[in-house]
């Protein structure tokens, strides 16, 4: 029988899938963000404020289409940190473990206009071309331009935009963003549902009420009309 915490998750998840404007403009990328320090709650809300800016700007500066986005907050599994220390005296060595609390890193569903121009961008898609792609005079390989790899081109500008124009609080590595195209034929992770439903299964497994609703789902950026 279900708990009444995991009915308030089942209908927040409906809400959330039936609802919400995602259910008209079905997310295609998943996110992950992680900082490079252990930053605030509100912090965190600046740097979405932040991305968001920077995803407008790359992708639709004149605000002709629709982008969706959705921000979740989740906090990090609590780390054992080890202090090693040694008495003048006796030189005796002792080690004491503390647990530590894991760090808060956001989740993005993104849902950008279904028809990117990548053949003709638009001038901004083109001044970041043109670092990404020096010695090609801003053009991206004809391979890349084909149809089948037009999202492969699309993740590869979302991860330099954010990382180029976010340094003050993006961790450093190679996986600190991590950029999925949402697969919609199969189970994502182990949630069990497909696609974006499954995405949106994924970040919410930490809301069982509204209290947590409110914590994980950031209000001030997300667009999807969850009022």
């Amino acid at each position: 029988m279900f708990t009444r915490s995991k009915r308030d998750l089942k209908r927040i998840r409906d809400y959330l899938i039936n609802e919400s404007d995602f259910s008209k403009h079905n997310p295609e990328w998943f996110i992950s963000i992680s900082y490079l320090y252990s930053y605030t709650r509100d912090e965190i809300i600046k740097f979405h404020k932040r991305i968001n800016d920077v995803i407008n700007d790359t992708f639709d500066p004149y605000d002709l289409n629709i982008i969706c986005k959705g921000y979740f907050i989740e906090k990090g599994k609590k780390k054992v940190k080890t202090k090693i220390s040694i008495t003048a005296i006796t030189q005796t060595k002792y080690v004491q473990n503390e647990l530590i609390e894991g760090q808060l890193g956001s989740h993005l569903i993104l849902s950008l206009p279904p028809s990117i121009p990548i053949d003709s961008p638009n001038k901004n898609l083109r001044k970041v071309w043109l670092k990404m792609f020096p010695e090609f005079d801003g053009k991206p390989l004809k391979k890349l331009l084909s149809n089948k790899n037009n999202q492969q081109i699309i993740a590869e500008t979302l991860e330099y935009v954010i990382r180029d124009r976010c340094p003050s609080f993006i961790a450093n590595g190679n996986q600190s963003i991590d950029i999925q195209l949402i697969d919609e034929s199969i189970p994502f992770l182990n949630t069990g549902e497909k696609g974006w439903k499954g995405v949106l299964h994924y970040c919410t497994k930490q809301m069982y009420c509204k209290d947590q609703f409110l914590n994980v789902f950031d209000t001030q950026n997300s667009n999807i009309s969850v009022a």
